[in-house]
C-alpha cells in the first residue's frame, strides 16, 4: 500500500458523521449530483468511458451510492487539461511560481522494504533519500522533500489571478476556457492531462452520467438475492444493469442499478464531440 497526502480529502469525510447516514436500500436522493472520492487525488487523470465506478460509500449520497455511469473525465473540471508543467523548488529555473501539488511515501516496517534502503519505522513509511533533489526513489518528474516524502511541484505560471488565486475550472460556470483542473474545494493543481468531458447530448456527460443511485437489482443471469433489500426506482429513471458478475470483488454491489432514463450506455461512439481537451491516445469522442 501506499500513503497519498490528499489536501481537501479530510474536510469531505467530516462532512457527514457514519451514525446519521441511511442504509443503501433507501432510493430517497436517486439523481442527486455527487463529487467521486477519486477526483480529491491530485495525480488522479480522470474517469474513462469505457468504464464504470461504484462509490459505495459516498458521504454525500443519502444512498450511499455515488454512481459513475460510463463518464470520461472529471466532474469538477469540464474542459480537461494538458498536463501542467513540473517544477523543483530547489531549482525552479524559469518558474515564478512553484507549488506543491501532491506527496508519496510507500508504507514500509523495515529497511529492505523500500527502494532507498531507509525505512522511517517510526513514521511506518519509506524515506525517499537526499532531500531537494529529483531522485529515482521517487516518481518520475518528482522530488524528494527535507521530510524524506517525495513530492510533486507543479507550476502555476499563466494559471493565476491578479489576487494569486489559482484560475480553476468549475462546473457550474461556463468561463472555463485557459483554466486548470483542481482539487475540488482547493486551489491546489492537477498534475495529470484529463480529457474533457463528452458532448452534452451525449448522456454521458457528468450530469446524465454521475450521480447518486441505488442498486436495484441482482446481475442479469444470477439468482434472486433475498438477504439485500434492493431499492425501486423513482419516476424518471430506469433499473439497468451496471456491473455483472464475474466473480471478482465484493458481489453486493455488481448487478442493477437505477439510472436517467434513456441514459444507457451504448459505447465509446456515444461520447460524441469532447467538450475541451481530445487526445486521441487518450480520450474517447471526437475532437
Amino acid at each position: 500500500m501506499t500513503r497519498s497526502i490528499l489536501s481537501g480529502l479530510l474536510g469531505l469525510l467530516s462532512v457527514v458523521a457514519m451514525a446519521s447516514l441511511p442504509s443503501a436500500c433507501e432510493s430517497g436522493g436517486v439523481g442527486d449530483p455527487c463529487l467521486p472520492e477519486d477526483e480529491y487525488d491530485p495525480q488522479f487523470a480522470g474517469f474513462k468511458v469505457t468504464e464504470e465506478n461504484i462509490e459505495s460509500r459516498s458521504f454525500q449520497c443519502q444512498t450511499r451510492i455515488c454512481l459513475v455511469n460510463h463518464f470520461q473525465g472529471r466532474v469538477s473540471c469540464p474542459l480537461g487539461q494538458e498536463a501542467p508543467a513540473t517544477c523543483n523548488p530547489a531549482a525552479p529555473g524559469d518558474c515564478k511560481d512553484c507549488k506543491l501539488s501532491g506527496s508519496y511515501a510507500p508504507d514500509c516496517e523495515n529497511d529492505g522494504e523500500c527502494l532507498s534502503g531507509d525505512c522511517d519505522e517510526a513514521g511506518g513509511f519509506c524515506r525517499c533519500g537526499t532531500p531537494g533533489t529529483d531522485n529515482p526513489n521517487c516518481p518520475t518528474d518528482w522530488s524528494c522533500g527535507e521530510d524524506g516524502v517525495c513530492k510533486l511541484h507543479i507550476c502555476r505560471d499563466g494559471l493565476t489571478n491578479p489576487d494569486g488565486s489559482t484560475k480553476c475550472q468549475d462546473p457550474t460556470r461556463s468561463d472555463n476556457e485557459g483554466k486548470a483542473c483542481c482539487v475540488p474545494g482547493t486551489e491546489d493543481l492537477v498534475a495529470s492531462p484529463v480529457c474533457g468531458q463528452c458532448a452534452g447530448d451525449s448522456d454521458r456527460n457528468a450530469e446524465q452520467a454521475v450521480y447518486c443511485s441505488c442498486r436495484c437489482g441482482v446481475a442479469d443471469g444470477e439468482p434472486d438475492d433475498p438477504n439485500f433489500n434492493f431499492c425501486e426506482c423513482p419516476q424518471g429513471f430506469t433499473c439497468s444493469e451496471i456491473r455483472p458478475n464475474v466473480g471478482l470483488g465484493d458481489p453486493n454491489i455488481t448487478g442493477k442499478y437505477c439510472i436517467k432514463q434513456g441514459s444507457e450506455f451504448t459505447g465509446e461512439q456515444a461520447c460524441g464531440k469532447v467538450q475541451g481537451r481530445y487526445n486521441s491516445e487518450q480520450c474517447e469522442g471526437n475532437p
